[in-house]
Order: structure tokens, then C-alpha cells, then sequence
């Protein structure tokens, strides 16, 4: 007797435009806000959008009635290793606001000439 997990979310063109949503949100977030930390949250928006697609994708391109479990476990690390990166990237964005006062991108950016 074979056991079949039953997906309870068949409509997989919904999740598909979700993730687009985020992508669109994220990339606009992140060519139009001149704030540091809007940048990263802009970056994280992009991965969520990417790691949304990532899952999708390997239910729609599932051979099996099985879910398999490797790009689930992929995305796991992925967003570990993607909060270990913007916990840094705050660190760093405090630092540059305690050492010039500013966020603004292209006011840190004129400060290099």
C-alpha cells in the first residue's frame, strides 16, 4: 500500500504570482529608496521572492507524489545563511550612521572624493 501526501495548495499559479509581487516590489524598493537600510530590506525581499520560486518550482517539477525534501533543506540554509549576512549588514549600517550620520546613499558616496 503506497502513501500519497496530498499537496493541500493545487493552485500553484498563485504562489508563482506572489513571488513575482515580491520581485517587483523588491526590485523598485531597491532602484528608488536612497536609505541603507530600505536597500537591505529591498535585499531581503528579493531572496524571499527567490527562495518562494525555488520551492515552487520543485513541487511543480516533482516526478513523485512525495514532496522532496532537498530543496526544502536548501532554502533552509539559504535563509540561515541569508540572516547571518544581514544581521553583518546591519552591524555595518549602524556603524556608518554613528560614524557620518546619515543613511543616504548618496550623501555617503559623496564622501569618498
Amino acid at each position: 500500500m503506497a502513501i500519497t501526501i496530498s499537496l493541500p495548495f493545487t493552485n500553484i499559479y498563485i504562489v508563482l504570482a506572489f513571488s513575482a509581487l515580491l520581485l517587483v516590489i523588491g526590485a523598485y524598493a531597491f532602484a528608488s529608496k536612497q536609505n541603507m537600510i530600505k536597500f537591505l530590506i529591498a535585499i531581503e525581499l528579493l531572496l524571499d521572492a527567490a527562495h518562494l520560486n525555488f520551492i515552487t518550482f520543485s513541487n511543480i517539477f516533482s516526478t513523485s507524489a512525495v514532496v522532496d525534501p532537498l530543496p526544502h533543506a536548501v532554502v533552509i540554509l539559504s535563509i540561515c545563511v541569508g540572516g547571518c549576512v544581514a544581521g553583518v549588514a546591519l552591524a555595518l549600517i549602524i556603524q556608518a550612521y554613528r560614524m557620518y550620520g546619515s543613511l543616504n546613499v548618496q550623501r555617503l558616496n559623496s564622501l569618498k572624493y
